[in-house]
């Protein structure tokens, strides 16, 4: 049976032609003042491009995408999504436009069931509860998990967490869709 879509994509900023959906400009960053983990790095990402970041561990692939939804702060304006800077003002708006889906599931689930994890985001956005059930059932859908909503996330396959992991943000609507690590376990 087919999965249609019933997620409007109402609340996206209005991209300027010509300009990239993500923008980092000389980004350097380090924890706790140590050694550099990201030192002037710069890039942009344009709607519609699908990119690979591939490194060593410990090279910064992780610290570098929780910059791009704010988990990590920059410095200043190094980092515009859909041409807004990433700072406090804009953060509930980026958020909302870039979904982040974490290397261990076990940091991104956290609900009694795998249905109240996935329709936290909507619910937390402001959706009523007859769209927050139909951005929850469409994305446990698109992930191949519909018939686990009623589970407790502990309870699953690392493989299954991540599945469920990948909706939780799918329900979002996200235009910008950052998996770390999506292939491990």
């Amino acid at each position: 049976m087919p999965v249609t879509h019933p997620i409007p994509k109402d609340s996206s900023p209005t991209l300027v032609p010509d300009k990239p959906l993500v923008e980092v400009t000389d980004l350097s960053f380090s924890y706790d003042n140590n050694s550099p983990v990201l030192h002037k790095i710069s890039f942009s990402i344009r709607d519609g491009e699908k990119v690979a970041l591939i490194g060593p561990n410990g090279a910064g692939k992780s610290t570098l995408m929780l910059h791009l939804n704010g988990l990590l702060a920059p410095d200043g304006n190094q980092i515009r999504i859909a041409g807004m800077p990433l700072n406090r003002q804009n953060l509930p708006l980026v958020r909302s436009q870039v979904g982040l889906v974490f290397q261990n599931p076990d940091d991104q689930l956290f609900s009694p069931t795998v249905f109240e994890d996935v329709a936290f985001g909507p619910l937390h956005m402001g959706y009523g509860a007859e769209e927050v059930q139909k951005r929850a059932q469409y994305a446990l859908q698109l992930v191949g998990m519909a018939d686990l909503a009623d589970r407790m996330p502990h309870h699953l396959s690392v493989g299954q967490k991540k599945r469920v992991s990948i909706a939780t943000v799918l329900s979002m609507s996200p235009r910008i869709l950052v998996l770390d690590e999506p292939t491990a376990g």
